[in-house]
């Protein structure tokens, strides 16, 4: 394609991921558009479709980097239209779990903070450890699984705190809700601290740093020490808990999302309408048609869609510097409103650890019976393995997740008090054995967390996670073959994964304000797509 080449459509799709192609496959849905009265097409910067769904293939083994959920499959009254498109994929809920006990701690790890409980909206700590240093000795104790019936008292008031959260978030005044810190609303739960007394002393260690699985989930910091820069917003909000998600139960994909990017964007393909390798520099909306600037020269359009992430649009908005400023993305600037909204609304990452192996070590023993003494299951059935590609019911030879803590990766604990420390980082990691056919151990880390990973090696990631395992197991399992971790935060066209609500900053008017379209005089208009809309 020649760098100077222009073209008109009507209208033009920016970003093929997920959004850029529902609202593309949508649209060629209509009649004028597939008769070629109109004009469509799709840009995008990668050499592939999907954004922040992608897989690998590491030693034979298909790695998912990104999306792997489905979050609600919906009602009757109201399903997931992601459903409509997955009759015949695999899904599962995660089922066998468990949990190893958080090792006592030595005091310095856990001095709180001098500060005041909250500045300038952010809830700080006075002591972090030193990142990658071990205070916790390998197989210093035989056995660090919690019994199934603890454990599933643990995770049964994790559950019940967040429901409980939903509850408040949504019974709420706004105002209230959108200054509340999330942390602060956990603390006020009654199921918070009803599970310190319902549960065993022993526990409570492990109980006080439970809320850090809620980072993972949203991929937004709860306290200071998880924020991924220094110059970050105050962490999530309870107002994140009111937004509208769709109800029913959380399936996990097991054949990846790229098939479902695949089948979306099939007619689109077919027809020739998506350009990769093209990246968008600049959107002039200030005539009609619009002129989108790219790597591969200009295009324009009478309407234009921008399903870029808010990573994206946060970069070109925040960046001040004068020698490091990048072109300005929209031109003219857009309305103090949406500019607003770019900058009030939370941005943040959540990436995988990912562990191959030869095969599956924690099916085979010693590791297999350590494993089933803490074994829960909800519910208590047979469930769906797979094997070689079949599915198969029979019981789960090991756990879908194991969960446990390291120190090497800098965490929270809140006491039942409110009183918060620093202390040690919860760690979940999926089996994938159970849930793909592969032989890999996939371990989240979000935010702050996310950023210290991707600066490490692939090798100095995956030797936290190892050496979590080692101490969870009270001795050392098979070294992987290889090690992927995911780098969201570093990647050029996310810049992170997902949003969130700020507390003190952001509201659902802000999430609305990018569902007005950006009309110009002559008539271009200009909208937005993606999941930081809605």
């Amino acid at each position: 394609m020649a760098a100077t080449r222009s073209r008109h459509y009507d209208t033009l799709v920016l970003g093929a991921g997920m959004s850029g192609l529902a609202c593309a496959s949508r649209l060629y849905q209509h009649s004028q558009y597939k008769d070629g009265q109109r004009s469509l097409l799709v840009l995008e910067g990668r050499e592939r479709i999907g954004g922040r769904i992608d897989s690998v293939h590491v030693h034979g083994c298909r790695l998912d980097t990104g999306a792997n959920w489905i979050h609600g499959v919906g009602t009757q009254e109201m399903p997931n239209p992601l459903m409509g498109v997955l009759p015949h994929k695999r899904l599962r809920q995660l089922s066998g779990s468990i949990i190893f006990n958080a090792p006592p701690v030595d005091d310095p790890l856990r001095r709180s903070s001098d500060a005041s409980p909250e500045k300038d909206g952010w809830i700080s700590l006075d002591s972090v450890p030193p990142l990658g240093q071990s205070t916790c000795h390998e197989g210093r104790r035989s056995e660090q699984t919690i019994p199934p019936e603890m454990a599933a008292k643990l995770m049964g008031s994790l559950w019940s705190m967040i429901g409980a959260l939903n509850k408040a978030a949504v019974q709420a005044p706004t105002d209230d809700a959108k200054h509340t810190t999330m942390l602060k609303a956990i603390t006020q739960t009654d199921e918070f601290r009803q599970a310190f007394e319902t549960l065993p002393q022993e526990y409570h260690h492990s109980l006080r740093a439970l809320p850090q699985f809620m980072e993972n989930m949203e991929a937004a910091p709860l306290a200071a020490q998880s924020a991924e820069k220094s110059s970050d917003q105050p962490g999530m909000g309870l107002l994140e808990f009111a937004l509208d998600d769709f109800d029913g139960d959380q399936m996990f994909l097991r054949d990846g999302y790229t098939a479902v990017v695949e089948e979306v964007a099939k007619e689109l393909t077919q027809a020739g309408l998506i350009q990769l390798g093209v990246e968008v520099q600049q959107i002039d909306w200030s005539r009609n048609p619009i002129v989108v600037k790219t790597s591969h020269g200009s295009y324009t359009a009478k309407q234009v869609v921008c399903s870029l992430p808010l990573g994206i649009l946060q970069h070109h908005s925040r960046e001040v510097a004068p020698l490091a400023a990048p072109a300005p993305l929209f031109v003219p600037p857009l309305s103090a409103e949406k500019k607003t909204t770019i900058d009030s609304l939370g941005y943040g990452t959540l990436d995988k650890i990912m562990l191959i192996y030869e095969r599956p070590w924690w099916t085979e023993e010693p590791y297999l019976s350590i494993l089933k003494k803490g074994l829960f299951r909800q519910p208590l059935t047979t469930e769906t393995i797979v094997k070689d590609g079949v599915e198969k019911q029979e019981d789960l030879p090991a756990p879908d997740t194991m969960m446990g803590f390291t120190d090497e990766l800098p965490g929270i604990e809140v006491d039942d008090d409110g009183t918060l420390h620093s202390g040690l980082r919860f760690l979940t990691l999926l089996n994938l054995d159970n849930l793909t056919g592969f032989p890999v151990l996939s371990a989240f880390v979000s935010c702050a967390n996310a950023v210290q990973a991707e600066a490490m090696t692939n090798e100095q990631a995956g030797g936290i996670v190892h050496r979590a395992l080692t101490s969870w197991l009270g001795r050392e399992p098979a070294k992987p073959k290889g090690i992927h971790v995911t780098r969201w935060a570093s990647d050029e066209f996310s810049r992170g994964s997902y949003s969130h609500m700020i507390t003190g900053l952001s509201e659902p008017k802000h999430r609305e304000e990018f569902q007005r379209p950006v009309v110009n005089r002559e008539g271009g208009i200009l909208r937005f797509a993606g999941e930081h809309t809605s």
